[in-house]
């Protein structure tokens, strides 16, 4: 339930904080929480080689949900919680969507089983090592499941963006070609690809000539497509923007990281570790001497919108909201995720929802997708 100041005018000068109006209170029900067993904890293995602990229960109902699993933050959250196998747990759906152990209920009982701390990567039997609050494998060149996860996230659409690579294809090449790191992919040759299922001739070449296209990438693609932990799109643009430079971002302190806007510590702690492991520094020299070139940031754009906030809501008739962005973008503006006094302007869609209520309220203009082209001059 969401109480609002009903007067416009108050609503004006009561004003916003950062992410949402003073004006209006939300209230929401209490967590529902309830009690289950632990019956087993197994170890997610993720991109990065990080192992994240996955606590399996007795079902549990929570407003007709049955909840089976849920996830343990990493070591140091299970020592702290003093869970064990068989041992009662509280547990609760934090905003009624995440399942979450709180911790156990009771003393120890003589039925239950200390969780061990795995010294060996379930998926390879590599060694694992600790770094800081997490475990970590760092076999990089034959641990299947991250190497293969690693392949795909650095031939998306938002990183390296390599038409016609997948999931499968990844699989296909670490089996079949002994790729195991995404500059391997710079090696292959029309023969190997050709040898692959699935591909004939034309989809061969189209992967070959996307990977050539793919070596000319942006700072901020390539930030993003090496997997930093914690590092999205829009940060590893702002970094990219910051430094210009790859060799400027490598040698980054968390104290110029932070300095950027919206970088926590959290984000320039994994920077500045990201680039201290000697197994990252090899993948990046291995891209670089395959002729991956990330460009040097120019920073900000000039343009018509320069020196100018501007959202953009709702679903657009033609243009993405990754498309709208990047125009704003190349025009000197900075594509903004929330409304506030100094957004310039918003450009709303179809099904704009509370963005669009909060430029009204505010009196910001609103304007759709037509009048964002020819403001830029896109569309006459």
């Amino acid at each position: 339930m969401v109480i609002k100041i009903g007067d416009f005018a108050l609503r004006e000068q009561m004003g916003f904080t950062e992410k949402f109006p003073r004006w209006a209170v939300a209230y929401k029900f209490k967590a529902e929480e309830s009690v289950t067993t632990l019956r087993n904890v197994t170890w997610e293995l993720g991109r990065t080689g990080k192992l994240t602990p996955l606590a399996h229960l007795d079902a549990v109902d929570f407003y007709g949900v049955t909840v089976r699993k849920a996830t343990l933050n990493n070591w140091g959250d299970i020592q702290r919680k003093q869970v064990a196998i068989g041992a009662p747990v509280w547990i609760r759906r934090s905003n009624d969507v995440i399942p979450e152990i709180m911790g156990r209920v009771g003393e120890p009982g003589e039925d239950e089983t200390a969780i061990t701390r795995p010294e060996y990567c379930p998926a390879c039997g590599e060694k694992l090592v600790e770094r800081g609050a997490h475990i970590f494998c760092i076999n990089r060149t034959s641990c299947r499941p991250q190497a293969v996860a690693r392949l795909d996230h650095f031939a998306g659409r938002d990183a390296m963006d390599i038409d016609g690579f997948s999931e499968k294809t990844a699989e296909q090449l670490y089996d079949s070609m002994e790729v195991r790191d995404p500059a391997d992919l710079y090696h292959l040759t029309r023969e190997q690809v050709l040898t692959l299922e699935g591909f004939k001739a034309r989809k061969a070449d189209k992967l070959l000539a996307a990977l050539e296209k793919s070596k000319d990438c942006t700072l901020d693609a390539f930030l993003f497509a090496v997997g930093i932990p914690n590092v999205g799109r829009k940060t590893a643009r702002d970094i990219a923007n910051h430094f210009g430079t790859l060799e400027k971002v490598e040698a980054a302190s968390a104290q110029e990281l932070t300095a950027i806007p919206d970088v926590g510590e959290v984000v320039a702690q994994s920077v500045v570790e990201f680039f201290s492991f000697p197994e990252n520094k090899v993948m990046i020299d291995r891209l670089l001497a395959a002729g991956v070139t990330p460009q040097t940031a120019q920073g900000k754009a000039e343009g018509v919108f320069s020196g100018m906030s501007i959202v953009v809501t709702g679903t657009l008739p033609t243009l993405s909201r990754k498309q709208a962005e990047d125009l704003i973008r190349a025009n000197g503006g900075t594509a903004a995720s929330s409304v506030s006094k100094k957004t310039a302007f918003v450009v709303a869609g179809e099904a704009a929802g509370s963005k669009l209520t909060k430029a009204q309220t505010l009196g910001i203009e609103v304007i759709d997708e037509a009048e964002l082209l020819r403001r830029t001059g896109a569309q006459a």
